[in-house]
């Protein structure tokens, strides 16, 4: 593995032809909309380039432009295409792109902003003072005179905006949000995105009044944990976005705690913090990601592994 400056990485995606991009599995806002951003930015370079996740693309994405272009693993394993490079972003992991890695025998570049990535790749580009891989992309749009579209624009802007609360977490930085207004100098429309990303169903929030019921408080209220059962994991998917924030802004608490029933036997949690590095917690179960958001997954029933969480918090 090499860090790379961006002179590096411009040099290396010039000389490339065939690129195929690539995110995390259970991609969110910034995941997709880095990469379809990014996928416009190098073909209006002349490249050859595709989109693959080894998972379902969450349909509140599908109003950005080329959503439609991202192919599942099968279709290149029937379709298979050769490539000079494999572009992962968003991942701070080799298991975090699943099965994709597999595929292919080219080089593998990252461009991240996760404080925990493992330098899993040949070629790394890593900004953990980045608050999005988003703000990268644009960025490096911006640093290398590549024109952002309207849809860049919107793809970008929605991308920084959901890694960043909205602007209102602790790795909102100046750049940030010159970034984002970079985006909406190109055209985005945060009223859009807003009320494209944030809207709801009625059954989403009967659902929302139930899990509720489950908040816990630790710590003389400055833990808090909200659990989502299997039934409730069932009928949600992989969109579990605002669970935490309920009480993540409750007054008191500085860590939150959403818990996810994936099996009987393993528990997917997120971890947010207004003070404590949650990272480092969840690192004692093999996680990671950032100083006030992490997460991890315990192979152990929901309230067992509430109980291990707690018990390595106190």
């Amino acid at each position: 593995m090499s860090k790379i400056t961006i002179n590096q990485l411009h040099v290396a995606l010039c000389e490339a032809n065939s690129i195929m991009l690539t995110v995390h599995v259970r991609p969110d806002g910034d995941a997709i909309g880095s990469m379809v951003a990014f996928y416009e930015a190098l073909v209006g370079q002349g490249k050859t380039v595709y989109m693959v996740v080894d998972d379902v693309v969450p349909e509140k994405y599908s109003f950005l432009q080329y959503t439609d272009h991202i192919h599942d693993v099968a279709y290149f394993e029937t379709n298979p295409v050769d490539i000079d490079m494999l572009m992962v972003l968003d991942a701070s992991t080799y298991e975090r792109i699943g099965k994709v890695g597999a595929l292919w025998s080219a080089p593998i570049f990252n461009i991240d902003h996760h404080i925990s990535n493992t330098e899993f790749a040949d070629y790394l580009y890593l900004k953990p003072n980045f608050a999005a891989t988003g703000e990268i992309i644009t960025d490096l749009c911006t640093k290398w005179n590549w024109p952002i579209t309207e849809s860049m624009g919107t793809a970008l802007y929605m991308a920084i905006a959901t890694d960043c609360g909205f602007f209102k977490f602790s790795n909102t930085t100046a750049n940030t949000l010159e970034m984002a207004a970079k985006c909406v100098a190109a055209g985005a429309r945060p009223n859009v995105i807003s009320e494209t990303i944030e809207a709801v169903s009625a059954s989403r929030l009967e659902l929302t009044k139930q899990v509720m019921q489950t908040i816990e408080f630790y710590k003389n209220n400055t833990v808090a944990t909200i659990e989502l059962n299997r039934e409730a994991m069932t009928i949600l998917g992989d969109d579990t976005d605002g669970f935490v924030d309920i009480i993540r802004n409750v007054d008191t608490v500085d860590i939150a705690i959403l818990l996810k029933a994936e099996a009987d036997d393993r528990t997917r949690v997120s971890l947010r913090s207004k003070g404590t590095d949650v990272n480092a917690i969840a690192s004692n179960f093999g996680g990671g990601g950032h100083i006030r958001a992490s997460g991890c997954t315990i192979n152990l029933p929901l309230q067992e592994a509430k109980q291990a969480l707690i018990e390595v918090i106190k």
